[in-house]
């Protein structure tokens, strides 16, 4: 699928998801973005869109720039912010497969921030194409993380990934792939990393493992 497809499909179920919670729900903290709330997160999702649908592209990504898009919208009710992200969305949808790399981001920001959404409200984890495609792109980008470390291997079911050359002097063994997900998207404290399935000795990725929060 293309990044528009990935990106609506995600709209729709983040939009489902937040529709109706309580004023606790929303006010409850997100672990994987623990400076935000429920109602934060969506403020952000719902920024992005308007931001990028509105060219305010400045400083994209940075902390001044997610801090600037929860304070505007500080205290509007998350239906209101709901409709903003529906109305900006589809225009979002327009430009992102032309977009490149840019494009990928905006749906892998979404996608990791459901399953925040998720962890935060005692959900499952999401699943699906959209998040495999996701996973594959977390992958991706976590071999210069671990650069100058011993050769890694990341497994999840029948998928794994190698980092660090062959062969592996130690494996992390994911009970699923949205576990991974989260492991390689930094949503995991060096006490959780240290926890899982490891063959061989896990300190040494600790520290580069928890340290990285895409989107955050």
């Amino acid at each position: 699928m293309q990044p528009s497809e990935h990106y609506r499909i995600l709209r729709g179920r983040i939009t489902e998801l937040v529709l109706g919670l309580s004023e606790g729900q929303l006010a409850t903290v997100v672990p994987g973005c623990p400076e935000w709330s429920v109602r934060d997160l969506v403020s952000h999702l719902s920024a992005l869109a308007a931001d990028v649908a509105q060219g305010r592209n400045d400083g994209a990504g940075s902390d001044a720039w997610t801090a600037r898009q929860i304070m505007e919208r500080a205290g509007r009710p998350v239906d209101v912010l709901l409709a903003e992200w529906a109305e900006h969305g589809p225009q979002v949808d327009a430009m992102i497969d032309d977009m490149g790399l840019e494009g990928y981001r905006i749906f892998y920001d979404a996608a990791m921030h459901e399953d925040d959404l998720r962890e935060a409200l005692g959900l499952a984890l999401a699943d699906g194409s959209t998040h495999a495609e996701v996973l594959g792109g977390l992958a991706a980008v976590t071999g210069p993380r671990l650069a100058g470390l011993p050769p890694l291997q990341v497994r999840a079911g029948e998928r794994s990934w190698s980092f660090c050359g062959t062969p592996p002097v130690a494996v992390l063994n994911a009970p699923d792939e949205g576990e991974l997900g989260r492991v390689l998207a930094g949503r995991r404290s060096a006490e959780q990393l240290r926890a899982l399935d490891w063959t061989g000795d896990a300190e040494p990725y600790l520290d580069a493992l928890s340290q990285f929060r895409p989107g955050a």
